[in-house]
């Protein structure tokens, strides 16, 4: 039998993963991470070695997503549940909380106001960098819900000023250096055409190149309608949130030499590995993926992000536990995001032979009053490990 190319013999290898899991039901054990836990927490089924057990696992991927699987007793934002405690599991194992887009931005609102579904990027030595920091909130005063967005860019980002000579009618922007040498710039939309469609922004951008925008709208999402007459953050507000020094911390993590992230609403490179029975809504292409799942009104986002491995990345590693392909392994599941109100996070971190790094993500976006809140993602730590070790996921980004 002829040789196949490498990217035929992935796409080929997936495919009879995926046609042999539609005759199994999965029992896919977790990673074997040191010792058994204790008697009150979940019972943890030892991973199988072999060929065999890589074939349970990707079968994983093409299982059923079956409801009752997925239910847990936990339901709003007084039962979220205490991050995991680690309990049997080696420190090179786990992944250890990281500074989180979401948590800081909901650190700075006032407390009164109610944080209804949230999802952003983290930093710290686990996390992967990427063009930008990110967090979006949809916020609720009780007068309607109202999207925040944050964002932290570094160097070459901006071509012009952020305020045009001659700006649009339905805009209006005003620009102001500060002493530090800093330019503040305030930008403030109102639709002239159909709808009131209303938002406030506010651009902080500092000498040695830091940029951060914090926007506020009058919808819950930006494809939705609606939901209240002006944003919820008034200009003062999003000041005071835009120049905060905090901000440092994340741009250290963004790297400026990725390409930009991809348009939004365009297909995943490689739908056939999402599990199936869960509905695709949104989603981005490229090397760092997306896609928001939707199963009833339960919502999972997968993310998808990939690396060359360097020095740091390799020693974090260093102490995780070693699959039978060499292949080395951390992970976290149904950690709450902290301040978020609701939202929680599933990491699968791969460090394979060769130096590539894969990390997959799957977040619950639901917050305070949402009867998700608190449960974990929708998508178990299984089967996300099967989605990160399948060896033909991800596939070369598109040329122009």
């Amino acid at each position: 039998m002829p040789a196949l190319p490498e990217q035929d013999f992935e796409d080929r290898l997936c495919q009879v993963f995926h046609e042999t899991g539609e005759r199994f039901v999965p029992d896919i054990p977790l990673l074997a991470m040191g010792g058994a836990a204790r008697g009150r927490r979940r019972r943890r089924r030892r991973l199988a070695l072999g060929s065999a057990a890589a074939m349970l696992a990707v079968s994983g991927v093409t299982a059923a997503v079956l409801p009752n699987a997925l239910r847990t007793d936990s339901v709003g934002p007084a039962a979220v549940a205490p991050a995991p405690s680690g309990d049997g599991v080696p420190d090179g194992a786990r992944i250890p909380q990281e500074a989180h887009m979401v948590s800081a931005v909901a650190e700075r609102l006032p407390k009164e106001l109610r944080i209804v579904r949230s999802d952003g990027s983290a930093a710290g030595s686990a996390a992967i960098p990427t063009t930008q920091a990110w967090a979006e909130l949809t916020l609720d005063d009780g007068h309607g819900q109202s999207l925040l967005a944050v964002r932290v860019n570094h160097g070459g980002q901006r071509s012009a000023r952020p305020c045009p000579d001659e700006p649009a009618p339905d805009v209006k922007c005003q620009e102001e250096t500060l002493e530090d040498g800093s330019m503040v710039a305030v930008t403030q939309f109102t639709s002239q055409g159909k709808g009131p469609y209303r938002y406030a922004g506010v651009e902080w951008t500092t000498p040695d190149g830091m940029r951060v925008t914090a926007t506020s709208y009058n919808v819950g999402r930006k494809t939705g309608e609606w939901t209240r007459p002006e944003p919820l953050l008034s200009v003062a507000q999003l000041s005071a949130l835009a120049i905060d020094p905090a901000w440092r911390t994340f741009e250290a993590s963004v790297r400026q030499t990725l390409p930009g992230l991809p348009a939004a609403d365009t297909p995943v490179q490689r739908p056939d590995l999402l599990p199936p029975g869960l509905k695709v809504v949104a989603g981005t292409a490229g090397p760092e993926q997306t896609a928001t799942l939707v199963d009833g009104d339960r919502t999972v986002v997968l993310r998808f992000q990939e690396e060359q491995a360097d020095t740091s990345a390799r020693a974090w590693f260093a102490d995780a536990p070693v699959l039978p392909d060499d292949t080395r392994i951390r992970s976290v599941e149904g950690r709450p995001v902290p301040n978020a109100q609701g939202s929680t996070e599933t990491i699968v971190d791969l460090l394979r032979p060769d130096g590539r790094r894969i990390r997959v993500t799957a977040v619950n976006p639901a917050g305070a009053g949402h009867p998700d809140a608190g449960r974990p993602p929708l998508i178990t730590l299984d089967r996300l490990t099967a989605i990160a070790r399948c060896p033909g996921w991800t596939v070369p980004f598109p040329k122009d």
